[in-house]
């Protein structure tokens, strides 16, 4: 391979590495003054050129992971350079794997979002008469290395960016002073995350295009509508294969399988012949958020504040609401405030 073509070269650019430390800058910019970020924005103009000599030579090596525990969830957090390599692979794998990943997959750059895949399922559910949504048990938590290891290498002919990956998945999280090497499963709040949490479902996405069934999927969430019952039973059965072939479970709790006239509930809204719905879990997390908000001594302003910027991101994006303005403002009064 021509060294100027080498996935690496693109990796270790100007162009890719300015964009990933724009990221980088953007995402921290209110992270603690003794997080390393701010020695890395310091020094830039230094080490900028020292990490893409260290990128080309193949000699860059990620550092561990720490755990920062909080109240509510613990955070296995990059140090702000690694991260910053992390979103330049990010990057450069994202343009070099897109060709190859499936248009129904809609949390890539550029698919559309969320609002795209409850549009392409609101236009569908009027001419189905079955519909079986999943999505995969602890997903992140569960991606085998060896598996999707060897999916990048079907599509990726570069030794140096390889074995970027490789340190990526076989990463080690310091706790308190221990080690713990990481063994299986992906690291959440990765900029190289998202991409390889796609790529490791191709599998899937490939089977259904082959039955010809009307298929979406964000992240590990998807939905299959057929209109028979027959071809139903043959999306199913294609799904366990393939996720036991992908050492993956389907999630218990989030399965449904039946008539589209029974609804079902996808990506925050519930779907049914009668239209689209604000679904039932999503109008109550923002309840169990507005108590919150209350709780902790937020002012009447800053609940209103949320509560509009909820109500933006409901109606931003899809076509018009079968639930009306007065039904859901109703909710939001019944919220307990006192």
């Amino acid at each position: 391979m021509d060294n100027g073509s080498a996935l690496i070269w693109q990796v270790a650019s100007d162009r890719v590495i300015d964009l990933a430390y724009g990221w980088l800058c953007k995402r921290r910019q209110h992270y603690h003054c003794n997080n390393e970020v701010w020695q890395v924005r310091r020094w830039w103009t230094e080490t900028k050129p020292i990490l893409q000599a260290q990128l080309l030579a193949g000699t860059y090596w990620f550092r561990e992971q720490r755990l920062i525990r909080g109240s509510e969830r613990t955070v296995e957090l990059w140090h702000a350079m690694d991260a910053l390599v992390l979103k330049a692979l990010a990057i450069v794998l994202g343009e070099h794997l897109r060709p190859y990943l499936s248009e129904r997959v809609f949390h890539l750059a550029g698919s559309g979002g969320a609002k795209a895949a409850v549009r392409e399922v609101a236009g569908q559910v009027g001419a189905n008469a079955f519909v079986f949504r999943t999505d995969v048990k602890g997903y992140y938590a569960n991606i085998d290395h060896g598996i999707v290891m060897e999916m990048v290498k079907r599509y990726v002919d570069d030794d140096k960016v390889l074995g970027l990956v490789g340190q990526y998945l076989a990463r080690f999280v310091s706790d308190g002073g221990e080690y713990r090497d990481i063994v299986q499963g992906i690291s959440l709040g990765c900029p190289l995350s998202p991409l390889m949490g796609a790529l490791y479902l191709k599998p899937l996405d490939d089977r259904m295009a082959a039955l010809g069934c009307f298929y979406v999927r964000f992240m590990d969430d998807w939905v299959i509508l057929a209109p028979t019952r027959w071809k139903l039973r043959r999306a199913i059965r294609a799904v366990n294969e393939v996720m036991a072939a992908l050492r993956v479970e389907k999630h218990p709790d989030k399965t449904v399988i039946g008539r589209v006239t029974r609804g079902f509930d996808f990506l925050g809204y519930w779907f049914s012949p009668g239209g689209l719905h604000v679904a039932a879990k999503t109008v109550h997390r923002m309840t169990e958020k507005v108590a919150r908000l209350y709780e902790q001594g937020a002012t009447m302003g800053c609940i209103e504040i949320y509560l509009m910027r909820w109500w933006r991101w409901v109606r931003s994006g899809v076509a018009r609401l079968s639930r009306d303005w007065d039904v859901l403002w109703l909710t939001l009064l019944s919220v307990p405030l006192r």
